[in-house]
């Protein structure tokens, strides 16, 4: 049975002599550790570094009680879960969902990778939706096919940018895209918002924050198609059997 409790680490004393006051998390032999926005001094503190602060104490058993009901309504699927997974699931459980800072971390672990072109085509993709919705936060659910439709009359139409280079805002104009560009940056947004569906659904415990994929219903306009540059047989046989006229000998330089 998963337990949580309140936990002060006597090592994890800060500069200032304060410490980040804990969520003991216990599952299946492990523990982790949840912080919480809650720093305590000596004289808050047993010799045993057990907490004694009464009104504190309050505040925080309001917050384990909260996680015990959290992990009692799991019932037989809190077997899925390990310490770890267990702390995430309370820890984020009613985290607001930002889809930009979701990108914003997802392309960090790219480069994290060596996968730098890929995170530089996304990152593009992240710089164009904040011009788009003009502001810090958007939810993924705001993303559907209306926006979608919308968004691409955006992606084709001239508009104009503001990026920061070497400190200076810089503005300027950018013509409106063609197909083959709107149909890579939808390609790019729709491995974001598949990757953001993955993050934030939980299927095993049936949360599912993210109840569907707009691109399942919106048509990516095609790719034009490349111009083939291989040689035809009718050609390569026009090449073989070509007679060259016999122009004669090349004079002699001597």
């Amino acid at each position: 049975m998963a337990t949580v409790g309140i936990k002060i680490h006597k090592h994890h004393k800060k500069a200032d002599g304060t410490y980040n006051v804990k969520i003991r998390v216990s599952h299946k032999g492990e523990k982790r550790y949840i912080d919480t926005p809650h720093f305590v001094v000596d004289k808050q503190l047993t010799s045993k570094c057990t907490l004694k602060d009464a009104i504190l104490k309050q505040i925080l058993n309001k917050t384990l009680d909260d996680y015990r009901v959290t992990i009692s309504n799991l019932g037989p699927k809190l077997e899925l879960f390990n310490a770890e997974t267990l702390k995430n699931h309370l820890r984020d459980r009613n985290e607001s969902m930002d889809f930009f800072k979701f990108c914003h971390d997802h392309i960090e672990g790219l480069k994290k990778q060596g996968r730098k072109g890929s995170a530089g085509t996304l990152n593009t993709v992240l710089l164009s939706l904040r011009d788009y919705f003009k502001d810090n936060t958007v939810s993924p659910l705001e993303i559907n096919e209306w926006m979608l439709g919308a968004y691409e009359k955006h992606l084709r139409a001239e508009r104009k940018l503001e990026r920061l280079n070497q400190g200076k805002l810089i503005t300027r104009t950018v013509k409106g895209m063609g197909d083959a560009s709107v149909h890579n940056h939808f390609r790019d947004l729709r491995i974001l918002f598949k990757a953001a569906m993955k993050y934030y659904n939980k299927p095993q415990i049936g949360e599912i924050r993210i109840p569907y994929c707009p691109f399942d219903n919106y048509k990516i306009v095609d790719a034009p198609g490349t111009r083939k540059r291989n040689l035809t047989l009718e050609q390569i046989k026009a090449i073989r059997d070509c007679k060259v006229p016999n122009i004669g000998a090349i004079p002699s330089m001597n």
